[in-house]
């Protein structure tokens, strides 16, 4: 099987290290060395053994695996959606070996350590166990969603720029689940206070692109703004909106550096219709313009 996608057009030969597939029986997909696979479990459990330890795992669930030796078993009616890629499409530099050898960890604050970030979960030695992560159906429609506009991507090729968009939307997809891999959970003394952050924070994930309002969030989780805010304060030093903006920035910061999209489909993609207000915030929260950005990362 060809775990990777090639352009139609034959005057503009590209290669593009992503593939996805469906499986009804998820025992049958490939499991080739050197191969990043986020399994979207859709519908029914499995069992995975990976160096002698037994793990059910029940879906909706995701399961980050790279060059683990593993078994599937006890496959009831396990129906996945399986996305491969090479981590090289996040980053040049991402090859199996570097990331292996760890030398990204100490880039802290640097833009390649945020991008590590995003395929640290798939090559993480620890136990098999911290990544497979269950997921809400709210933040499993969503990740169902992007996968889609990475699949349209991938096959309609509708334009030069299908390479950096299907990218574009793997990273989305990455900076997505990195705010819910366990490693970057929060943990909070009082327990309602961390059920009810943590799940803010991944529906605030989840609404990137979308025009969402503090009175939104209050209504949804039926708490006042004071009440909203002492909560993110004590566990981020920011206000809610706050935080979602760095979020945002965040991403920002990512399409920019690692594809060619230009600023104002980026704007959109992390939820600002209005490119000008965009370039206004981005340079309030970096002190440089998105272009000057993107230049500093060539």
């Amino acid at each position: 099987m060809d775990l990777f996608t090639r352009s139609k057009n034959p005057d503009w030969d590209r290669i593009v290290n992503i593939h996805i597939e469906e499986y009804d029986d998820i025992s049958k997909m490939y499991l080739e060395d050197g191969i990043c696979k986020l399994i979207i479990l859709n519908d029914g459990n499995v069992t995975i053994t990976c160096n002698g330890i037994k793990k059910v795992v029940v879906s909706p669930a995701l399961i980050l695996l790279s060059n683990e030796k593993i078994s599937l078993s006890e496959c009831m009616n396990a129906k996945a959606s399986v996305l491969y890629f090479k981590s090289t499409e996040v980053r040049d530099e991402f090859t199996p070996d570097r990331i292996a050898s760890g030398e990204f960890e100490s880039e802290h604050g640097k833009t390649v350590y945020h991008d590590y970030l995003l395929v640290k979960g798939f090559v993480d030695k620890s136990d098999i166990t911290n990544r497979i992560i269950p997921i809400s159906h709210s933040l499993y429609i969503r990740i169902k969603k992007l996968l889609e506009c990475i699949s349209g991507e991938l096959s309609i090729q509708k334009d030069d720029f299908w390479p950096c968009r299907s990218r574009s939307y793997l990273m989305e997809l990455l900076y997505t689940i990195k705010y819910i891999y366990p490693e970057n959970t929060i943990e909070i003394d009082d327990k309602n206070d961390s059920d009810m952050v943590s799940e803010i924070m991944q529906y605030l994930s989840e609404h990137i692109g979308d025009r969402v309002t503090l009175d939104d969030i209050m209504r949804k989780y039926s708490i006042n703004r004071n009440a909203l805010n002492k909560m993110f304060v004590k566990e981020t030093s920011m206000t809610c909106l706050n935080y979602f903006e760095k979020m945002r920035m965040s991403l920002s910061k990512t399409m920019l550096a690692d594809t060619e999209l230009n600023i104002s489909e980026i704007a959109d993609r992390v939820g600002y219709s209005d490119p000008n207000y965009f370039i206004k915030v981005f340079k309030k929260n970096t002190g440089v313009t998105p272009s000057v950005y993107r230049n500093s990362c060539s």
